[in-house]
């Protein structure tokens, strides 16, 4: 019997050579603006959302455009559309902060940059964006259930990885159990011409 896969929830992923310093950087406005603004993370640290201005987030930003573009071809988005960065900040969680769940509305694409990611430190849990698909569940064997058959999917993120989903994908961070903090960058996405 021949299974298809439906209405894919595409997620893309990528490995960054270069991090910029970003580390120091993030600690900086963390040190000019300590309050941070309050957003899904519950404890830890959150920047303002316009990063991408910033001379010291452009090489970063170039970066992260460059991936999705590639998303954005691989999406089938016409040619004459490109990425564009519409919201970009830092996030430093230490230990038991954690990110509730929560979207990112008026968006296209989403994602994370990760900066530092001690283990244990929490990882991105995406949730079935299909809410009648649990309505009633048979008896599965978990041990092996292959991803699309899942209700939630957790990615295990290692330094400079890069993450991109859809905006409307709900997703959250389990709780920082390490003894270090775990510093990312998270940006939205949506199309110019």
């Amino acid at each position: 019997m021949k299974l298809q896969g439906l209405f894919i929830t595409p997620v893309f992923t990528a490995q960054l050579e270069n991090n910029y310093n970003l580390e120091e950087k993030l600690y900086d406005l963390k040190k000019k603006d300590s309050k941070g603004e309050r957003k899904s993370n519950l404890g830890g640290w959150h920047s303002h959302e316009e990063l991408y201005k910033e001379e010291e987030f452009k090489k970063i930003t170039g970066d992260i455009l460059y991936h999705a573009q590639q998303c954005f071809t691989a999406l089938n988005v016409e040619d004459k559309y490109s990425p564009e960065m519409t919201g970009f900040w830092g996030m430093i969680n230490q230990p038991g902060a954690r990110n509730l769940v929560h979207t990112h509305p008026f968006n296209y694409l989403s994602g994370v940059y990760y900066v530092k990611v001690p283990k244990k430190s929490g990882n991105i849990v995406f949730l079935d964006p299909r809410p009648q698909s649990q309505v009633l569940d048979a008896p599965q064997n978990t041990k092996d259930l292959p991803l699309h058959l899942s209700h939630s999917v957790q990615l295990e993120p290692k330094d400079n990885d890069l993450i991109f989903f859809p905006s409307w994908l709900q997703h959250e961070v389990q709780t920082n159990n390490s003894n270090e903090d775990r510093i990312i960058l998270s940006f939205n996405i949506r199309w110019t011409e």
